[in-house]
């Protein structure tokens, strides 16, 4: 009888949760994505630095704010951008570079720095903009449509392991030192939600348990 309980209340939690998150989701129109910095390749020399960046979307407005720290560098700074490609295998560095989404133009070169900077769809690189419109080398004039398309585009690649951003070093790493890929950070609101979901499924276990511990035994 305690396990039929349990597992009812169980499925009540799981159900409204989601209903609560999902909702959120749906509705949401800030998206927030994260990553911790990594050595993009093996070497030689073997990339060393921390760090993190990220990207906090309006998908209405279609701007991105972009945030970025890192430290320990084994060189300086040289580039910095966001790279994506659709249908590619997810979470994998290619080989090749996927095409350039966002340039961070004006990153500090230091070893150890942060950078920070707001984007819209006027900032998306042209080769990205042509690669997610089917459009031919030589178009360098896209029309609104073309770039919401791609910036659309690129926030579906930044949630789903098709973009990353990387640092690029002077001279130890040109082709790419450290980057990340990316994860959605949970809204605040949903994560308070499925708190109060669980703690009221939490207490109604508890009752039960009080209750079938008092019941007289037939």
């Amino acid at each position: 009888m305690r396990q039929v309980i349990h597992r009812s209340l169980l499925a009540v939690a799981v159900a409204v949760g989601g209903l609560l998150l999902g909702g959120a989701t749906c509705s949401a129109t800030i998206i927030q994505f994260r990553g911790a910095l990594e050595p993009q390749i093996a070497g030689p020399p073997v990339p060393t630095g921390t760090g993190y960046s990220m990207a906090i979307v309006n998908t209405v407005a279609r701007t991105l704010y972009f945030e970025t720290q890192w430290s320990g560098l084994n060189n300086t700074v040289s580039a910095s951008h966001i790279h994506a490609k659709g249908g590619v295998t997810p979470y994998v560095y290619p080989v090749a570079n996927w095409a350039v989404a966002l340039n961070m133009s004006g990153i500090p070169t230091g070893t150890s720095g942060s950078f920070s900077q707001n984007y819209s769809i006027l900032n998306l690189g042209s080769t990205f903009v042509r690669q997610e419109n089917g459009l031919a080398p030589s178009v360098n004039t896209f029309t609104t449509a073309e770039r919401e398309l791609a910036f659309d585009n690129l926030v579906t690649y930044l949630g789903s392991g098709q973009a990353y951003f990387n640092l690029h070093t002077s001279g130890t790493n040109p082709g790419g030192s450290l980057a990340n890929f990316y994860h959605v950070v949970p809204e605040p609101g949903s994560v308070a939600l499925m708190a109060v979901v669980f703690t009221g499924f939490g207490y109604r276990v508890l009752r039960a348990r009080r209750r079938a511990a008092n019941s007289p035994i037939a």
